[in-house]
């Protein structure tokens, strides 16, 4: 329940109220973060920064595109980083997430899946969120690819598969595939996550999970995170230097009209010590982040980076 609960304490915590004008800078910040004690460092997962924009909710879902720009390297060994151009979504009120981590955990499906322990090296994930009857039934993985459905992060049901991404420019993306009914009359349908590596146009199958409903609907809202998660010790002054980009969502095939975008630290749920900063791009199109190697004075709870337009 440990990720879910966080998640949705993270949600309760953001402001998405409107503004009364459109500028592509920040013009409202709140309060510093409580400052964390350098000897007494929070436990892992460190939520480092989150992001959460208000959008129009899309009542036909086909598509959601969002590109995620990685410069510097990250060393499995050493690092457990999970880049999440989606935060959580819902499609038919049912949450998900999903992006790339520098070591995807899970059981082999096949021969040609990876072995040995849980992590198993830099790869792509797509994960929902349910009830206890969810199993590995609603998921349909890669031939290499890992898998698992349990309960220690709320109910969910996951696909994930081996990616070698690195210092590059990718694109998550995901498409609304097949249909089917059960044996009940239910409708169900299947939604597929891909990875493209925008260098070489490589369009890369990562898994598909299974979804309620025929016509799925996308709320108004989107959400990113950057992450270190456990598994192993985590050594500040020996973190890599990375700059990531996120960019702005696209919805079946079409830039979204941006309400509202916050920059997010946060102040409950995996709190993380202040190593991570962000701003929007000069030309708007991203969000980048900087990961440092120390603890950074002064930071704020929470940037509004696009305020909403006028009403």
């Amino acid at each position: 329940m440990y990720r879910l609960l966080s998640v949705l304490l993270m949600l309760a915590g953001v402001s998405l109220s409107a503004e009364t004008r459109t500028v592509v800078k920040a013009t409202r910040v709140e309060p510093a973060m409580p400052k964390i004690d350098a000897n007494n460092l929070p436990k892992l997962p460190w939520h480092m920064i989150n992001l959460w924009w208000e959008i129009p909710a899309t009542a036909d879902f086909q598509s959601l595109d969002i590109d995620v720009r990685v410069k510097g390297e990250v060393d499995p060994s050493k690092l457990n980083l999970y880049i999440a151009p989606i935060g959580i979504g819902e499609l038919n009120a049912t949450k998900f997430y999903g992006g790339i981590q520098s070591n995807i955990g899970g059981y082999a499906v096949s021969e040609e899946s990876p072995t040995g322990p849980y992590h198993k090296g830099k790869g792509a994930i797509f994960s929902r969120w349910g009830n206890k009857d969810l199993d590995t039934s609603f998921v349909r993985p890669a031939s290499n690819g890992l898998i698992e459905a349990a309960g220690y992060e709320g109910d969910f049901a996951s696909g994930r598969r081996p990616y070698a991404w690195g210092e590059g420019t990718y694109t998550y993306s995901l498409r609304k595939l097949t249909y089917e009914k059960d044996k009940d009359g239910k409708e169900w349908t299947w939604v597929g996550a891909f990875v493209t590596d925008k260098a070489t146009g490589q369009f890369t199958f990562i898994t598909s999970l299974k979804f309620p409903g025929r016509t799925l609907a996308f709320w108004g809202r989107h959400s990113a995170f950057i992450e270190i998660y456990g598994g192993k010790t985590v050594d500040i002054s020996k973190l890599p230097a990375l700059e990531i980009g996120i960019g702005q969502p696209r919805i079946n095939g079409k830039t979204v009209e941006i309400k509202h975008l916050s920059l997010v630290h946060p102040t409950r749920g995996p709190v993380s010590p202040p190593i991570m900063s962000g701003e929007l791009s000069a030309d708007g199109s991203e969000i980048v982040f900087h990961l440092h190697n120390k603890l950074l004075e002064g930071q704020k709870q929470s940037t509004t980076l696009i305020p909403a337009a006028a009403k």
